[in-house]
This record gives structure tokens, C-alpha cells and sequence, in this order.
């Protein structure tokens, strides 16, 4: 049992969701990519993200794409649903440069540094990472100031999923790989991905995205962790009313279409947290609002 393909693909990905993730992972994804070298399908898609994130290897987007379309030949119905998102935005024969550009970008504000990328995603992406999200939304969470655990608050009454290894694929590491880009930041220091949700009504009210290192219950995780100096939000869907991100110390209600993001930087040029960088999602009044949210640290989490 232990060379049959589909055990070895459980075992990995039951290590890379365990506890030890951290630690178990270069076992995890050796049996993987054993795996995937065996012609099991699923992972080969997996490969294919390990391909792409440069996982215990050289980052090779074509090692990657080569992979994905493999796997679709053999069947995996997710291959085939990320090569048909992707020919979408990078063309019949998945350019990596033209999946990976953002696009032009326009700037709303100076100080702290606001920029809209209209149309970053294309709609087929914007689907996709919505299909991946819907049925595995939980309530959201906000970190606890008393001890920095995440917690819930009547702040953010939301539903959002996280997206750890076991749950990435290609579109989504393409996005990372294009918000890396547009922000001059590397991948390596992005948090998991977010996706939120947020039916009529819910809301995150106005809140900062940085972490005080003054509240007790920070200070701890800010050692190990990292700042939060940037937030990328990218807008998945239209068919709603309301549902603004709003910066009222800056007097912005920015509306996006499906397919804009929107880069913020949280702290100054010092490193400190900048106040004026409040924020709120406001509630959706009709409709269903989903929001691809990416936070960057200023470093890799200490070891």
C-alpha cells in the first residue's frame, strides 16, 4: 500500500494540514510529487502548485503548467477547470508572462499610499476562486488584543475561508504570483490567502489591518510573525448594493468592479502603524459581496 499513489497523495496531504505542517512538509511533499510521478492525477496538481510556488525546488511556472495539463489529460477535473481559467487571462498557450502582469494601476491617494488595479482578474478567475470558496465559508475572525489568538467579535459578523497548502491550486497561486508583481513584494512573505464574504447586512466595521505593538496581546505575535504592511483586496463579483470599502479618515468610498483590486499600505515609512489607514468593509443593502484578500508581512515568520 505504501507505493499506491493515491496513499501516498492522502498521506501528503494529510501532513501538510496536520499540526507539523511546518515540519513534516518536505516529507509531505516528497510523497506528493512520488505521487504524481506514479500518474496519479490529483497529484500532479498538486505538483504543479509546488512547481509554481517553488516548493523545495527552482520556481518553474512551465515545469507547472506542464504538469496541470497533464493532469487533465488524465483526468482530474480541476486541471481541467484551472487550464481553461487561466487560457482565459494568459491565452491558449498559458503565457506566464501575460497570466502573471497586472495591469495598469491608478493611484488614489499619496500618503498613505492607496492604488486601484482595474481589471487585475479576469472574470473566469474571479468564478473560479468563488466555486473554491462558497461551501467551506466560516465565520470570520479577528485577532484577540488580550492574547493574539484569532477570535470572533461582534466587529466583523462576515464568513470567510482561509486558504492553507492543502487547499491552494494554480489560480490562486497565479494571483499571489501577479498582487507579487504589482506590489514589489515576494510571495514567500504573504500570509495564507482570504476569501470573504459577506451576505446583506455584515460588515467588518472600521478597524486597522496593522498590528500595535503597544497591545500586550500583539507584541508576542509580532515577534514571531511579522508586520502587516500592506493588504491587497481583490473584488470577485458585482451584482450588489452597498458594500463599499470606505477609509473615513480619508473621506474614500471605493466602489470596484468584479476583477479590480485595491492595494493599501498599512504603516509609514517608519514601520509604524498609520492611523489614517482605517478601514471598513460596509454591508452589502442587496446582493452577495465576495472579496479575494491578500495581507504581506514585512518578513518571513521567525523560525
Amino acid at each position: 500500500m505504501q507505493n499506491d499513489p493515491s496513499v501516498q497523495l492522502e498521506q501528503g496531504l494529510a501532513l501538510l494540514g496536520g499540526e507539523t505542517a511546518s515540519a513534516d512538509g518536505p516529507k509531505a511533499i516528497a510523497l506528493i510529487d512520488t505521487a504524481a510521478a506514479n500518474g496519479h492525477p490529483d497529484a500532479l496538481v498538486m505538483s504543479a502548485l509546488f512547481e509554481a510556488m517553488g516548493a523545495l525546488r527552482p520556481q518553474n511556472w512551465p515545469a507547472a503548467m506542464r504538469k496541470l495539463r497533464r493532469a487533465a489529460e488524465l483526468g482530474s477535473e480541476s486541471a481541467r477547470g484551472q487550464v481553461q481559467v487561466l487560457e482565459e487571462r494568459g491565452s491558449v498557450d498559458l503565457s506566464i508572462d501575460r497570466l502573471l502582469a497586472p495591469p495598469p494601476k491608478k493611484q488614489l491617494h499619496d500618503s498613505p499610499r492607496i492604488v486601484a488595479y482595474p481589471g487585475f482578474a479576469a472574470e473566469a478567475e474571479c468564478a473560479w476562486i468563488i466555486g473554491r470558496a462558497r461551501d467551506r465559508l466560516k465565520p470570520a475572525k479577528v485577532f484577540a488584543t488580550s492574547t493574539g489568538d484569532q477570535t470572533h467579535n461582534p466587529a466583523r459578523d462576515n464568513k470567510a475561508i482561509e486558504f492553507q497548502l492543502p487547499d491552494m491550486d494554480l489560480v490562486v497561486e497565479v494571483l499571489r504570483a501577479r498582487i507579487s508583481a504589482a506590489t514589489r513584494l515576494p510571495v514567500a512573505i504573504f500570509e495564507p490567502t482570504q476569501i470573504l464574504h459577506y451576505s446583506v447586512g455584515e460588515q467588518f466595521r472600521p478597524h486597522h489591518d496593522f498590528l500595535d505593538p503597544e497591545i500586550p496581546g500583539f507584541a508576542e505575535h509580532l515577534k514571531k510573525f511579522g508586520q502587516r504592511i500592506a493588504t491587497v483586496l481583490i473584488y470577485l463579483n458585482d451584482g450588489y448594493e452597498g458594500g463599499e470599502t470606505v477609509f473615513p479618515k480619508l473621506g474614500i468610498n471605493h466602489r470596484a468592479a468584479a476583477g479590480d483590486a485595491l492595494f493599501f499600505t498599512n504603516v509609514d515609512r517608519s514601520g509604524r502603524g498609520d492611523p489614517l489607514t482605517m478601514h471598513a468593509g460596509s454591508p452589502p443593502t442587496s446582493g452577495e459581496k465576495w472579496v479575494f484578500s491578500q495581507w504581506i508581512r514585512d518578513r518571513l515568520p521567525a523560525q
